[in-house]
């Protein structure tokens, strides 16, 4: 292969495992394998998270719920974002739990729920502005949810916007709010999961972890707070196809943006944005340098992108690397969730 993504399994099963310590036995943890479990591959995560103990898995969509029990997972899956009345039915098939907002999806459900009850979580919103009830509507609505037939109440949720080091004040006071009309919301509706906890939350707030946590971002071994002992599974790599030196002076890539500054050993990768790669240059003029450079990992160090990343390649100044030889593979930075499903994915 000239480029894939390497998924290391025993690094999620480890991340898994400490995020299941952290919580301890009040907490269970809904495993979030939304956006193809960020990348990593919805259907071998989820079928890991289940196997080591997750309460349940968290998708954003039917479609994505549908993967799974196509795969032949029978776990809890939330969808976490509300469906459409019109796929009530398609709710009720797959045996999900759903997230509702509105008095329409909830009656929808209930027409298809019958004697199994669609298992619903009313989410409300705090500030985050995508979907949810004013806060001040939670108890009505789950009274009149205790009158439909084919649906139970069995969640109550929010999504806080809190971002580590920014608003974390603004977030104790939403959380504490929500603590509160989720008090009087389990005397109208006992036994419901609470759940506000995402994995910044879960670390940042530990008094507010409630009875699930959904936890996406520390199992692929991202931690917004620098607290987590967690490791990162997910590495993209694509082989050098092309050596070449350049004379200084010489423009090389697009817009002949780039001048050599000296005379340079340079590789070619057959990966560029198509696959995920950022568009951004190394530097746009010799003499201004961008803020940041991007680089990939060869033989231990590193090598600096030259030039404008490509639909499909990307160069890379490798003159301090020794030893550099066609086939060598490099390691490159990419947003996961933006890594092209086209990328053969290996399980490690």
């Amino acid at each position: 292969m000239l480029k894939w993504v390497e998924i290391d399994l025993g690094a999620v099963r480890r991340n898994i495992r400490w995020v299941r310590r952290v919580l301890g036995p009040q907490t269970g943890l809904l495993a979030v394998v939304k956006a193809d479990a960020y990348g990593h591959g919805a259907v071998r995560i989820g079928r890991l998270a289940l196997q080591e103990g997750a309460a349940g898995l968290g998708v954003l969509t039917l479609e994505e719920a549908a993967e799974l029990r196509e795969a032949g997972l029978k776990g809890r899956i939330l969808v976490m974002a509300p469906p459409l009345p019109a796929q009530a039915r398609e709710a009720a098939r797959l045996s999900v739990e759903a997230t509702v907002d509105g008095p329409d999806l909830a009656k929808a459900l209930s027409r298809w729920g019958g004697r199994r009850r669609v298992p619903l979580h009313v989410d409300l919103d705090y500030g985050l502005g995508r979907w949810g009830l004013p806060p001040a509507e939670a108890a009505g609505f789950l009274s009149s949810l205790s009158r439909l037939s084919g649906v139970r109440a069995a969640g109550l949720s929010a999504h806080l916007d809190y971002v580590p080091g920014k608003n974390a004040v603004e977030a104790e006071d939403k959380l504490r709010r929500f603590a509160r009309v989720a008090e009087e919301a389990r005397i109208a509706a006992p036994g419901l999961a609470v759940h506000a906890a995402n994995s910044s939350i879960l670390l940042d707030f530990p008094h507010r972890r409630f009875d699930l946590a959904r936890v996406g971002n520390l199992l692929y071994g991202i931690d917004r707070t620098k607290k987590a002992k967690v490791e990162d599974p997910f590495a993209l790599k694509a082989r050098v196809v092309s050596l070449r030196t350049v004379q200084k002076g010489r423009s090389i890539g697009y817009s002949s943006e780039y001048l050599a500054p000296r005379t340079m050993r340079v590789a070619a990768l057959p990966v560029g944005y198509s696959d995920g790669l950022a568009m951004e240059p190394a530097e746009r003029f010799i003499g201004f340098m961008s803020p940041f450079r991007y680089y990939g990992r060869l033989r231990g160090a590193k090598a600096f992108f030259v030039g404008r990343v490509g639909i499909s390649h990307v160069l890379l100044d490798v003159t301090g690397v020794p030893g550099v030889r066609l086939g060598d593979v490099v390691s490159l930075p990419v947003r996961r969730t933006a890594a092209s499903s086209r990328l053969p994915r290996v399980y490690l």
